[in-house]
This record gives C-alpha cells, structure tokens and sequence, in this order.
C-alpha cells in the first residue's frame, strides 16, 4: 500500500464527549492514516511514537517523537509515516497524544482577563499553525500527556497551564501569510455548507446544480451568490481544491501522475494537466522534478 492511497481531504467531525468541552485522547496505530483533513477545533498535538512527514497547509516538515504542534481551526493538517511503517509484519507503531477544543469554551471572560493575554496571541497565531520549541517544550509535552487520564475539570485546569506556557515559549510559525490569505473563511455558514461539500466530494463529478439545491437557490442565484462569497467562479474554486490535493500528492507521494488525476477528480489527464499548468504554472510533472530537486 502507498502512501497515496492514505491521503485524501475531509471535513473531520469532532464529537465532545459528555460532561467535557473538549476532546482529548490517545491515537495508537500501526501507522497514522495520512488522511488531508481539517475540522473548526483547534488542535494541540505531540507525537510519541513514530517518524515521518507533516503537512499543514503549505507547509511541510519531519516530524519526530516529541514534536508538538498547535494548529488553528480549519487549518488543512497531515501526518503522512515513513514507509517503514506502511510494510506487512511491521512491529512498528505511530502513537500521539492530543486535545481539539473551540476556545469558546472559555467563555466571554476570555477576552477581557488580562492574564490570559499571551494565550490570546498564541490562538490567534495558531491559524498559521505553531511548532512548539524552546524551554518550556518538555513541560508541555510531559503536561499534555497527561490530560487524558485527569477528571474533565482537571484537564480544563491543565489545558489552560499548557496554553499559557506555550505563550511563554518559542515557536515556529508554519504557515505562509500567502497560504492564511487564501485559505477559506466564509461570510455565511450556506457558504461554508458548500466548502465543506467540495472537500468531501471533490473525487467525484460534481454538478453546480447539486451546490445550489444544497444552498437552496436556483443555479443562476447560486452563480451570483458563489462569485460575491468567493471572488472567483465555481468551477475555479472546485480546480483550485482538486489542485492543492494533487500538489500534495505529487511532494510526498510516488503515485502515477495519471493516477493522481483521478485521485483529485479529473477522469481526463490532458485536462487534468492543462488545469494544473494553468494554477501552479508548471505541469504535474515538473512540479514533482522542482520539489524533488530541492530536497
């Protein structure tokens, strides 16, 4: 099995469990799935186990035991294991530690206290995604680790110590300020119905006479409706996401160039091709040659 046939882009939904607001827990696999998803929580992760590459928006990078991230709501995020884990037999095992939570949890106070200040700046900076490094690295890992075995009012307690120690620390910001104007926020939730649709759905035809059943509208209100939401058509919007998809693919994957249209969509690769010349300015294959030669 590649590592291709794990990568696919999907809305996660997150369900908070009872008497909580916030999910935490504990993933141990032969391997992390490699899944290109996103969901509105913001999520604190640290690796424990395993060894490979992370994606989070357009940003790429190793990721090792010990790395710890924050990445904002809606913020694309991948954790592709090296191909050492994916062999028959392996005894190999991925495992992380992690927390998603709206920071609506907080409640209006948030905004206001002024000790919570540097927590505010960190989850603001948090949309571009955050590497965590410097001093207070080890506590926070060593504190996250151990949410998942406290009562719901302790981990809230220790959720809000994590924070603010990562206001406190060092970190890298992941995310291009290119890719965070680019990235969707909506004015409407039909909108943002809509994205979330294409994102499921993107592998499949698609017809704009479906998105605009499902925003309720006629197709000519719905053409109108998309071109203010988004200040491009439809049909740009649906190629840029099968696009960033197939970009992915063709950096961290040796799938067939023909095989990655259809991953994205595209049943005609003469189409798929000219669509990605026409958005990234290079064709399939010499995009995979320039990222390739700058390794």
């Amino acid at each position: 099995m590649s590592q291709s046939d794990q990568i696919s882009v999907s809305l996660e939904k997150i369900e908070t469990p009872l008497h909580s607001s916030f999910h935490t827990g504990v993933y141990k696999q032969p391997y992390f799935s490699g899944a290109w998803h996103y969901h509105p929580e913001i999520e604190l992760l640290s690796i424990t186990k395993g060894f490979g590459k992370r994606l989070v928006g357009d940003h790429v990078d190793q990721f090792e035991p010990d790395d710890l991230v924050l990445l904002g709501g809606l913020l694309p995020h991948a954790w592709i294991p090296d191909d050492s884990f994916l062999k028959e037999n392996s005894e190999k095992y991925c495992e992380s530690i992690y927390v998603q939570f709206n920071k609506e949890i907080f409640g209006s106070f948030f905004v206001s206290v002024p000790e919570l200040k540097g927590v505010r700046k960190a989850l603001s900076y948090s949309e571009r995604g955050l590497k965590i490094t410097g001093k207070h690295k080890k506590e926070i890992n060593f504190l996250l680790r151990e949410i998942p075995k406290l009562n719901p009012f302790d981990q809230l307690i220790q959720l809000l110590k994590i924070l603010n120690l990562i206001s406190l620390s060092d970190y890298e910001l992941l995310v291009s300020e290119n890719y965070l104007k680019k990235s969707f926020y909506f004015k409407s939730n039909r909108m943002l119905k809509i994205h979330e649709f294409l994102m499921e759905n993107y592998k499949k035809e698609i017809h704009i006479e479906t998105c605009a059943e499902i925003a309720n509208m006629t197709v000519s209100s719905f053409c109108r409706f998309f071109k203010n939401e988004t200040n491009t058509t439809f049909s740009n919007y649906l190629n840029a996401i099968r696009i960033d998809v197939a970009k992915k693919l063709l950096a961290n994957t040796d799938y067939a160039i023909k095989e990655i249209g259809f991953e994205c969509g595209y049943n005609s690769t003469p189409y798929f091709n000219k669509q990605f010349k026409k958005i990234v300015g290079h064709t399939p294959f010499q995009y995979r040659k320039i990222q390739f030669d700058t390794i």
